[in-house]
């Protein structure tokens, strides 16, 4: 649907956009994800025709089409009730007020805002504004939705039920969506693809399960957190070379879930067992986690809230499934 080739931003001397290439197809979810300072509000920007790209060039495959950008912050008239607020957009483009208000009307059970169409945005919700302000936008229809951080002002919960409400309309409505967020299972909750930009440079994109299946190198996989990242030496150091593959990949990463707390009654040999003692104990919501010290460095232990833990300082014998290591290259 929107094809993006080589585009380029720079203020002055900096280059805040390095000759990127994106595509974005039709109905399609594309997560934008990177640290903070990488481009990703840039990049919408220039796509949304408010920051010029320096190079490069924008098509759509119909020649034409809209956007609209969302905001983290809702940036509502504060002297405009709900319905004004939504039909700004369409008030601009000269419909008449019968016409207006058909099209709000429509929308208003859509956002799930029937009923508060006379407010005004002191009297909403922090829930309610957001869905005021997206559908500011999606009442013009667009093409392409571009969402810069849309949730991240909202606690926990209320981001996770609107991230799902929106994910549900996008689907019934069909409109294309490139979303950016920091959090980690808000992307993978909606995305149909993720892309993970750094430095101006798009460094991976697929779908959510290659970057942790396949991550291309470190800087990756140290963006998304993912544990039990060595280098082939250590891993080796660990388990011996007999058992590691031969391969270019340089270094692996384990997860947490997959290493298991043995003992003489559960050795198998489908682990190569090592032993070190317990660091620390750490009692997450959904599960428990145990480090544990090797000699010159500590595994993650992921163990499941009923299992019993290990006390600090405890000798403790760890099994390691060697076919269960996911390898990459440290760097490109």
């Amino acid at each position: 649907m929107l094809k993006i080739e080589n585009a380029g931003v720079k203020y002055d001397k900096q280059t805040i956009i390095d000759r990127i290439n994106l595509e974005i197809g039709e109905q399609e979810i594309y997560v934008l994800m990177g640290p903070s300072g990488s481009g990703k509000t840039t990049l919408l920007r220039g796509i949304a025709g408010l920051t010029p790209f320096s190079e490069g060039k924008l098509s759509w495959k119909k020649k034409s089409g809209k956007t609209g950008l969302v905001f983290q912050e809702p940036r509502l008239f504060p002297h405009m009730t709900v319905m004004e607020n939504l039909a700004f957009g369409l008030r601009a483009r000269g419909l008449s007020l019968k016409a207006r208000n058909q099209k709000v009307n429509r929308f208003l059970s859509i956002l799930q805002l029937e009923g508060l169409e006379h407010r005004y945005p002191h009297q909403l919700s922090g829930g309610q504004k957001q869905r005021v302000s997206l559908g500011r936008v999606l009442v013009l229809e667009p093409d392409l939705l571009l969402l810069d951080e849309p949730f991240a002002s909202l606690d926990t919960q209320l981001r996770i039920q609107l991230t799902e409400w929106l994910y549900q309309l996008q689907r019934n409505q069909g409109f294309s969506i490139l979303w950016i967020t920091h959090y980690i299972d808000e992307a993978f909750s909606v995305a149909d693809r993720v892309g993970l930009l750094m430095d101006g440079r798009i460094l991976q994109e697929g779908r959510p399960l290659d970057f942790y299946q396949a991550p291309n190198n470190e800087k990756v996989a140290a963006f998304f957190s993912l544990k039990n990242r060595f280098s082939l030496e250590q891993w080796t150091k660990w388990l011996g070379k007999t058992v590691l593959p031969h391969h270019a990949f340089d270094r692996a990463w384990l997860p947490a879930e997959a290493i298991k707390l043995l003992d003489d009654a559960n050795i198998s040999e489908s682990f190569i067992s090592v032993t070190g003692h317990v660091k620390r104990v750490k009692h997450g919501p959904n599960e428990q986690t145990v480090l544990v010290d090797l000699f010159d460095a500590s595994l993650e232990v992921q163990i499941p809230l009923w299992e019993k833990t290990p006390d600090v300082g405890a000798r403790t014998m760890l099994g390691i499934p060697v076919d269960k290591l996911i390898w990459y290259r440290f760097e490109e």
